[in-house]
């Protein structure tokens, strides 16, 4: 079975859950599942994506503190207590993350009466908490904290002091993995250098610049223009639901019940070069996805395990006690893996430069175009909300790729590099710079209506350098990137709690005791645990701005 998540401690409960979830993955495929889905899922033409949860529950939600802790708490201390018990709570009655769609607007009311002190240790101590491997008892909750747009002055100081707890790190200066903080950009709300939370986003960026979050979500992108600032946000590592056919537009109360990711690549090699036969496959694999997605949605609907949702009615529906009722709320998304990888393919042709991703930037274009128009209908003609997603597939980019390197290659194989690159990325082993790559990557953003984010690797942490950090930011949200991260190496000492890059000793205590911290996918995750072909991919990665010893940058 393929390894999805790098969230996974190696533990006796961890070994102990993934025999589990082995045995139930295998008789989902064999006795619950079409079997044509099936044989395509074990043949890596698709992934499906949870399968030990396929007729238990959905995948995400996005909330409010008060959605699962109501409004009847003392202080700050004992309000995230609760919160931390019901975040454990919920994490464990779906398979993804929870995402809080406005923290600061939550939680302004409870800092009023506290000092920054005690404000800034219990942000710590919660985050200390959040990093334990509560979740199944081998993996951290999944938890995402949207914030940057309350103006109060309780709602700026939650957000300064998160910012200031994160920064700080735990009681030995650590930095922490969880919560992924994300920051939502807004004109007039804080991008401006006059608008009232500019501070706190010139704050975000400096914490940017040495942990790798907050990352930023574009309010004023062409995706999410048209919906209230405050009705939407991020619930994983780039989930997005907005549009609803069924009832209240926005995040709130609502996530993706299901995802089918679909392999490009392999599509493309059986096309054999053959652009209309590619066409033809895609709308064929669209079809049984789209079919797939329809069974685990009604089999939820029949089977699905909700108790603990109804009663604390955090799903909107949730109070009619009907599963239908409350899902047809849900996303149903289409995901896609390898692009740029299938496009090599077609054209037979590598893809090592801007030039020839330009040159055939049409032909990618009118791949994802097709893949939206096609979830755009099934939303119409099956009045359920199905969206595209940028898969994110941090298992499944390797094992697609060595799947397809044994039954499926050929002259021109874009296999054997060990892994596809994520939905539709500048491949990460091309030289680009930033603006190229976020030029090419921003035109595909509005067509992934389920989520999508750009990543810019740096060759170091910018530390003192955090202008070239905004830059970056700016440049992404006036290129109307939905969402934007920033990538460095972020190595750090057990021994004295050095932070930089380190190469095979700490250059302070020569302690060879190394925590070493990446991005994998949409969350920080520590290198040891990533999937086989992350692993190969972080060795390909190309830096897409460079920093020297001075804090000067240059492009490359």
């Amino acid at each position: 079975m393929v390894k999805e998540l790098a969230n996974r401690k190696n533990n006796a409960s961890g070994d102990i859950v993934e025999a589990g979830q082995n045995y139930r993955k295998n008789y989902v495929l064999n006795n619950v599942i079409p079997e044509k889905n099936a044989r395509k899922h074990n043949t890596r033409t698709c992934h499906i994506h949870d399968l030990e949860f396929y007729d238990i529950t959905y995948n995400c939600i996005g909330v409010s503190v008060s959605d699962l802790i109501g409004n009847k708490h003392r202080n700050f201390n004992n309000m995230i207590s609760t919160l931390h018990r019901a975040i454990v709570e919920v994490t464990n009655n779906q398979s993804g993350g929870i995402g809080f769609i406005n923290f600061d607007s939550d939680i302004a009311p409870y800092i009023a009466n506290e000092s920054d002190g005690e404000i800034i240790d219990c942000f710590r101590n919660f985050f200390m908490d959040l990093n334990m491997n509560t979740r199944k008892g081998c993996e951290k909750p999944y938890v995402t904290f949207n914030f940057g747009l309350e103006t109060s002055e309780n709602g700026r100081r939650a957000s300064r002091l998160m910012l200031e707890a994160y920064e700080k790190g735990d009681e030995r200066g650590n930095p922490f993995i969880f919560p992924n903080l994300v920051f939502k950009l807004k004109a007039s709300i804080n991008v401006e250098n006059s608008s009232p939370n500019h501070d706190l986003y010139l704050k975000a960026l400096n914490v940017t610049s040495k942990r790798m979050v907050p990352t930023y979500f574009n309010c004023d992108s062409s995706s999410n223009r048209n919906y209230l600032a405050n009705k939407i946000g991020i619930m994983g590592c780039r989930t997005r639901v907005a549009s609803n056919v069924n009832g209240l537009d926005g995040s709130f109360n609502r996530g993706n019940v299901a995802c089918v990711t679909l392999n490009l690549v392999q599509l493309a090699y059986q096309a054999d070069h053959d652009i209309d036969k590619f066409f033809e496959l895609l709308q064929e694999n669209m079809d049984d996805a789209k079919k797939l997605l329809l069974h685990r949605f009604y089999l939820l609907c029949e089977k699905g395990v909700f108790d603990d949702v109804y009663k604390k009615g955090y799903y909107l529906g949730a109070e009619k006690e009907d599963a239908y009722a409350m899902l047809k709320n849900g996303t149903l998304s289409i995901g896609f893996i390898g692009l740029w990888d299938a496009v090599s393919v077609l054209i037979n042709e590598g893809i090592d430069s801007i030039d020839i991703m330009r040159k055939n930037f049409q032909l990618a274009y009118s791949i994802i175009q097709r893949m939206r128009d096609y979830t755009d209908q099934a939303t119409k003609t099956e009045s359920l909300n199905f969206s595209l997603l940028a898969s994110a597939a941090e298992g499944v980019t390797g094992n697609f790729a060595q799947y397809d390197s044994m039954h499926l290659g050929r002259e021109f194989d874009v296999c054997k590099k060990g892994f596809y690159t994520n939905s539709f990325h500048v491949p990460v082993d091309l030289s680009v710079n930033y603006k190229d790559k976020i030029d090419m990557e921003g035109r595909f953003h509005h067509l992934c209506n389920g989520g999508s984010i750009t990543y810019i690797e740096l060759n170091e942490m910018p530390g003192i350098n955090v202008e070239a950090v905004k830059e970056i930011v700016e440049y992404a949200y006036e290129n109307d990137c939905n969402y934007i991260g920033i990538n460095f190496p972020m190595d750090n000492c057990k021994t004295c709690g050095f932070i930089g890059r380190i190469s095979d000793k700490c250059p302070c205590c020569k302690s060879v005791d190394i925590r070493r911290l990446r991005r994998v996918s949409g969350y920080l995750s520590e290198e040891k645990s990533f999937t086989s072909g992350k692993h190969k991919e972080l060795k390909q990665r190309k830096r897409h701005l460079y920093f020297n010893e001075w804090g000067d940058n240059r492009d490359d």
